[in-house]
């Protein structure tokens, strides 16, 4: 085993699993990936949403790429975003009631996904398979905080 093994077995899981679909998710809903997780990550927040930054930050985009995000899910009615607090903070981004309905339809839409890959995976290596990947997003969160470092 190598690190030049788990690149290019991570690249296929990418690349199988449907992630590199500019307007289409894993899941068959026909919007960006990146929308989506935005949509899922405003659905827990709830009525209270999340301010720009937060999203950004929890999807792991920098601003520019999170305003276009935003700007996309405005555009399109499913969040909205007010202006400015009077003591000039960012008011937060929320969901629209068609934002909130895609975001249910698209969790249910990847729930169903993810169960069907889960029962693909033999059963007794089930437990290993998710054991590893919490150590691989462990490691990721090392490797950005070492990448901050520098």
């Amino acid at each position: 085993m190598s690190a030049d093994e788990l690149r290019v077995l991570l690249q296929a899981f990418i690349r199988r699993f449907g992630l590199l679909s500019p307007d289409r998710t894993p899941c068959g809903k026909d919007l960006p990936t990146s929308d989506a997780h935005a949509l899922m990550l405003l659905r827990i927040a709830g009525d209270d949403g999340l301010p720009q930054a937060a999203l950004a930050a929890r999807l792991g985009f920098d601003k520019s790429t999170a305003s276009r995000v935003v700007g996309r899910l405005i555009d399109a009615e499913r969040a909205e975003r007010g202006g400015m607090t009077d003591d000039g903070r960012e008011r937060p981004v929320r969901l629209t009631a068609r934002g909130a309905k895609l975001a249910r339809e698209l969790d249910d839409a990847s729930g169903r996904r993810f169960a069907t890959l889960f029962e693909h995976i033999p059963r007794r290596r089930r437990a290993e398979v998710i054991e590893a990947l919490r150590d691989l997003v462990g490691a990721l969160e090392h490797l950005d905080d070492e990448e901050k470092a520098r």
